[in-house]
Formats: structure tokens, sequence, C-alpha cells
């Protein structure tokens, strides 16, 4: 239960959130994203203004969050979205005081976000809006869904890439390995109606000769076969004890270890955020729940891959 102090709520014990990671909090009627970083702590609203989507469970910088939808990004500090002028989401102040978590709510009404279908890619002109200049492109197989995507690569460094290489890619989920599918290519690709396809993510480099022997090796290790394993099955019964309509039917873990993902059919809920954080406790990587029909969203415009967020409602 909140304990109030005045005008603050305490939100638990301070160590309860680890660096670099968010929770989600239900304070006072209101949805409260919490994230702790390196140097600082940030609370905000947790809806994108956009189309809904979990902040909590997007890409987070030192002070910039990322949403996993469409990539709108937004200011920490200020709340702003970054480049799109009159949107913004609510931010509340933080103070640690003798180990305990302690926010003020912000007299700022929450924002409804508008009414729009996340799967649909022409929402908005502005997520349209792609810069391929100076920019090559390259198709890339990856994740265990073996989804398919271009990648941009904005190196000044040559690099030539052969069909069935292992190049390091950056998706919404993270970092991963994937699969070439094409060589570089300068022209922007474009949809069955001419349209210039968004894209999914960055290409970084090829991966080593070693660094390709350990991730292979990797996959194969029986511990990790065993730790994913666990999860689903963990995930499973969770699911069924809290009567959500989805199915788990796969996991991977991402190549630098940090991020475990776990595969489902079935719409996304605020349940998964929630068994995404309690899966994630204690853990030294972050789990997030990806629906296996939904790619996980491309560069350029908000945050959950699909309903995976590390959220957290306190007791």
């Amino acid at each position: 239960m909140l304990m109030t102090n005045a005008e603050q709520l305490s939100l638990g014990s301070a160590d309860d959130i680890r660096v670099g990671t968010s929770q989600v909090f239900f304070v006072e009627g209101r949805e409260i994203s919490v994230f702790r970083r390196e140097q600082n702590w940030f609370a905000i609203d947790n809806h994108c203004p956009h189309s809904g989507a979990s902040l909590a469970a997007g890409k987070c910088g030192e002070s910039v969050v990322t949403c996993g939808w469409h990539h709108w990004q937004f200011d920490l500090r200020t709340g702003e979205a970054i480049g799109r002028p009159g949107f913004k989401v609510g931010t509340h102040a933080l103070e640690v005081r003798d180990g305990e978590l302690w926010i003020t709510l912000s007299s700022e009404p929450e924002i409804t976000h508008q009414a729009v279908d996340p799967a649909d890619d022409s929402a908005s002109e502005v997520d349209q809006a792609v810069d391929w200049r100076n920019a090559s492109r390259c198709l890339v197989r990856y994740g265990a869904m073996a989804w398919t995507g271009h990648f941009r690569y904005r190196s000044t460094e040559p690099l030539e890439c052969r069909h069935g290489e292992r190049v390091l890619i950056e998706t919404p989920r993270g970092i991963e390995v994937g699969e070439v599918l094409s060589p570089l290519l300068t022209d922007p690709p474009l949809n069955d109606v001419g349209k210039v396809i968004r894209p999914t993510g960055e290409l970084q480099r090829k991966l080593t000769a070693m660094e390709s022997f350990e991730h292979v090796r990797g996959q194969r290790d029986a511990r990790q076969q065993t730790l994913v394993q666990e999860l689903l099955a963990e995930a499973s019964r969770r699911i069924a004890e809290r009567g959500v309509a989805v199915d788990v039917v796969d996991g991977e873990l991402l190549f630098h270890g940090q991020t475990l993902v776990l595969y489902f059919l079935g719409m996304p809920t605020d349940d998964l955020g929630v068994l995404a954080s309690e899966l994630s406790h204690g853990r030294e990587f972050h789990v997030l729940f990806n629906s296996v029909l939904e790619v996980a969203a491309p560069v350029a415009a908000c945050g959950c891959s699909g309903g995976g967020c590390s959220t957290k409602q306190p007791t």
C-alpha cells in the first residue's frame, strides 16, 4: 500500500529498481513510469500520447526514452516529445530519502493518447518521413521468428555484406545478431504502393569470427536452453493463473545477454507488462514479451514490443 507524507507518496525501497531499468507504479489513479539511470531518477506518465504504448517498455538512454511502437522520443526531464511540438507526457518529482523512493505527482492532467492502431503504418505522415540520405540499406533476417527488415547503415567505414554473413544490428529490443540477405544498396526501399519503407533498425557491423563462434555456441549451450525453457514454463504458469488469453510459444536471449524475449500469440495486455517485471526481478537480464505476429517497430518515430514492459504495481 502506498505510504503518504504531506504531498509525497512512498513507492517503497529505492533498491527495488536496478540501475538501467524501469518500473510502472499505479499512483492515485495514474500509471507512472519510473526510470533509474546512472546519475538520475525520472518519473513520467506511462502511456505514449501517440498510440498509448507503455513508455516503461521503451528503449531508454540517460535522459531520453524511445517508444517501441513507432519510436516517438520523449525528454525524461521535461516530458516533451522530441521534434513533435505540442506533444508531451506528464512529469513527476522523485526523491530518494533514507533508501526510500518518494514521488510528488504534478498537477498536469494525464494526456489521453490518440486512437491509433499500432500496426497501422499509415497512422501519421510524420512517421512516414524517413531520411535515407547518406545511408545504405541491407535486407537482414533476425530473431527466433525469422523476421526480415531493411536495416540502415550510416557509417563512413566501407562494409561489404555477403549473403549469409552474420551482422550486428540494433532494434528496439536491443543489440541482436542478424543474417545478411542482400548486398548494401543506396536507393531507399519502397513498398507495393511506392512509399518509402522505414528502416527496421541500424546495421552496425559484421561479427568477428570469434563473436560468430561464441554466438553459435551460446545458442547450443545446454544451460541457456534450460534457462529459456524454465522461463517459458514459469511464464505460461503465471499467465494461466491470471487468466490472460495468450500463449507463450518460444524464447531467445539476445546477443549481449541483457534481454530475454518471450514470444506469444494473442493480444498484448497490461498483465504481460506486470509479468515481465516479475520475471525480470533478481535476474541479470530484462524479460520482454513480443508478439509473434508483430515485428519489432521500425526506427523513425514511440514503447513496447507487442506487449512486454517492465512494470510493477506497488503493494
